[in-house]
């Protein structure tokens, strides 16, 4: 098991140069799993300005943006407002990115049901830097100049290329657009465990994404019990402990396949929980 505070951290470079933004975009790197897995993961915090532009584009892998600040424009008129969750799905298209108003993300991406996993954002900038010798990373797009003009490619899809020697592979979606989901239009379930109320927000099957929020009363205890998916939380009011390491606002915490963990409130306390299965056991 893992404590991060993510409130205290500095911010720090943009993960996603290749997309344009300036120095106004930074992240937080909280966790993170391991290059060229197909369980590969990254969990971070995200400062976008509302001057911040993508094109329409997809991803073969999953992604779970969580609002806490402003507003994520996800298509022309489409938002993921402040307490609004959006699932995208592997090989759903999304965008283009534009407007909105700046933003504060907590965002997981994940590898896809399919096995490709994803390029880490250390591989991802190493190849930037390799590419931007021979061409330009402009709103989005990889331009470069070649005998018979100029080749244009979406740049993520262009560093997929430039690290992995093919374009990368898209699955037929199981959902065609995002889902943005509204927890604050749930009722909070009383569960088995004194003082613990839970939302159940979205379950999705294919990597046996489970998005949930919970709500512990003062003084109240929570039980997270061996389990062989990975549990990522993240702390967004008030303060306790999970075994012996404080909790407070923006604390995140991963909960690893096979660990346990036990939670107390000192005050009332709420976190949203993403739990992942493993490929494999996708698979199975």
């Amino acid at each position: 098991m893992d404590i991060i505070h993510a409130g205290e951290m500095p911010w720090g470079e943009s993960l996603v140069a290749q997309r344009g933004g300036g120095t106004a975009v930074a992240h937080k790197r909280l966790f993170e799993g391991t290059e060229d897995s197909p369980d590969n993961y990254l969990l971070v915090m995200a400062r976008e300005p509302n001057t911040y532009f993508s094109p329409r584009h997809r991803h073969p892998w999953d992604q779970v943006r969580f609002c806490l600040e402003g507003s994520i424009p996800i298509a022309k008129g489409v938002f993921v407002d402040s307490g609004e969750i959006a699932y995208f799905p592997e090989s759903a298209h999304y965008g283009p990115q534009e407007g909105g108003e700046d933003r504060v993300v907590v965002l997981l991406q994940f590898g896809g049901a399919s096995g490709q996993g994803f390029i880490g954002p250390d591989r991802l900038k190493h190849a930037r830097l390799e590419m931007a010798e021979h061409g330009r990373f402009e709103d989005g797009v990889y331009k470069r100049d070649v005998a018979e003009g100029r080749r244009n490619r979406d740049a993520y899809e262009a560093i997929w290329l430039h690290v992995k020697g093919k374009v990368p592979t898209y699955a037929e979606p199981a959902y065609k657009t995002p889902i943005v989901m509204r927890p604050s239009a749930l009722p909070w379930t009383i569960s088995r465990e004194p003082g613990v109320s839970m939302r159940a927000i979205g379950v999705f099957p294919h990597r046996g994404l489970n998005i949930t929020s919970y709500r512990l009363a003062p003084g109240g205890s929570h039980a997270l019990p061996v389990d062989k998916a990975m549990r990522l939380l993240f702390f967004t009011a008030g303060t306790g402990h999970i075994e012996k390491n404080e909790l407070r606002h923006w604390s995140a915490a991963r909960v690893n396949p096979g660990e346990s963990a036990t939670l107390h409130a000192d005050d009332e306390l709420e976190w949203m929980q993403l739990t992942v299965l493993p490929v494999a056991t996708q698979h199975a």
